[in-house]
């Protein structure tokens, strides 16, 4: 990168590589493993050159692929890599990314994160410019405007919802909410719900779906291990109390259809278990929603997010739909005034503003199967079914998803390497959907690293 600070590399060098998979990661019991994956630890990585010249000044500018990035020897030390792996693992952390590259924010095209590339609805840019005044006040605790419009257009009752600074803050507050000890992930996903349940001390068991079946969310594998809770256990027989869908799933893009959802939540039940269904990206596909249900099933809790379909995620705002016994339980686990006062404002507009929605599902259905032929014309390269605003891409052999993150970011495109999700290998990216000159750039110059290799 240009202009790279000496203090940067020498934080580079002083770093170790955490290893990925290792034992010291809580997994718990792995099922439906890729058979792709392959443990980190005692691992030689390939092209480890490649570490090396990632972290010197890049001598491409323009439409040409530094190619040396590819075609490099075996012999390096840590650097960017190490930073970049350690620092952007969640993906859309653009201001880190500036920050090594020397660069604005403004000049980097993120396709890591999966925000609606629309931008902020123009009924939310205006009531933020004229809400400044009302800061001088404390927030409504508890958000009563925006609380009654997501009900009434979810059709359930404001006793059924609660507001939290973003979905992340809800799903920590969870396990101690629900006295969760031992709970199920559908994966591979976001890792925020086997952070949490690791901080609470919960045993934690991954299902994760297979390459082979494209990544289909497996309802049937986790039917199996629900309803045989100690198979394959020595000594802590605890029962899942809980099981975490994310619907459609991130990173894969695969979704759950509504009956598929009601049979998981049937298995739950009998259990005594609660089952949390993540819906962040579910306005993609509305129809395999269940939101209504979770307003009167105490076994049914739903999350949803502003943050990806309207666009806002620097104002931090989701909320949980459940029963009002259910959700008893979750505020007193909350801390007051979470929710800032613009953020409740700017939500509130991004309800009201129908045309955006509107706009917006055409737009994905425009750009997403035209993006998916682009990706595929290039060859060797493999993508997923998606229901949402993603794609998750399969890089061919010898190709590493940290080497092309690292040449991509260096030409200003951040994308999200998906090496580190339980169930993924090392050749897995996910490339959220943008504009449509945006996506044809993408896929110009992740056609020139292809190619670029030996």
């Amino acid at each position: 990168m240009e202009n790279l600070s000496t203090g940067l590399l020498q934080a580079c060098q002083s770093q170790q590589r955490p290893s990925r998979g290792s034992d010291g990661r809580c997994i718990g019991d792995l099922v439906g493993w890729s058979g792709h994956l392959r443990r980190r630890s005692g691992r030689t990585p390939p092209n480890r050159r490649f570490r090396e010249l990632a972290s010197t000044p890049s001598r491409a500018h323009g439409d040409r692929i530094d190619v040396d990035f590819i075609r490099a020897g075996h012999s390096a030390g840590p650097g960017l890599c190490d930073v970049v792996e350690q620092s952007v693992s969640h993906g859309g952390n653009v201001y880190h990314a500036a920050r090594l590259l020397s660069r604005d924010p403004s000049d980097l095209c993120d396709f890591s994160a999966s925000i609606n590339p629309l931008g902020v609805p123009l009924a939310a840019r205006r009531l933020l410019q004229t809400a400044i005044g009302k800061v001088q006040h404390y927030p409504d605790p508890q958000g009563l405007a925006l609380v009654q419009a997501i009900a009434e257009r979810h059709g359930v009752s404001p006793e059924n919802v609660v507001l939290g600074n973003g979905t992340v803050e809800l799903i920590y507050a969870l396990p101690a909410a629900f006295n969760i000890r031992h709970g199920l992930i559908v994966g591979p996903v976001f890792s925020e719900y086997e952070r949490v349940l690791t901080l609470a001390n919960a045993r934690v068991t991954h299902v994760l779906a297979r390459s082979k079946d494209d990544y289909r969310q497996p309802v049937r594998e986790v039917l199996e291990k629900v309803e045989r809770p100690s198979s394959g256990w020595s000594k802590r027989r605890l029962p899942i109390e809980a099981v975490f869908v994310c619907n459609p799933n991130s990173p894969t893009g695969r979704s759950v259809s509504r009956n598929g959802v009601y049979r998981l939540l049937e298995a739950v039940k009998r259990r005594n278990g609660y089952l949390i269904v993540d819906e962040t990206f579910v306005e993609f596909c509305e129809e395999k929603s269940v939101i209504r249900r979770a307003a009167c099933d105490d076994s049914l809790l739903v999350l949803r997010s502003f943050t990806k379909f309207y666009g806002i995620p620097g104002l931090r705002i989701g909320y949980i739909v459940g029963t009002e016994k259910s959700l008893w339980r979750l505020r007193n686990r909350l801390p007051p005034w979470s929710v800032n006062t613009l953020a409740q404002e700017a939500a509130l507009a991004c309800l009201r503003d129908y045309r955006y929605k509107e706009r917006t599902l055409l737009f994905i259905q425009k750009e997403r199967p035209v993006f998916r032929r682009a990706l595929e014309g290039i060859p060797g390269v493999r993508v997923y079914p998606s229901s949402a605003n993603f794609f998750l891409v399969e890089l061919p052999e010898p190709l590493t998803s940290h080497q092309v993150q690292i040449v991509l970011m260096k030409r200003g495109y951040l994308v999200r390497d998906c090496s580190n999700y339980p169930g993924l290998h090392e050749r897995m990216l996910r490339f959220a959907v943008r504009t449509s000159r945006e996506n044809a750039r993408l896929v110009k110059q992740l056609q020139h690293v292809v190619q670029a290799q030996p």
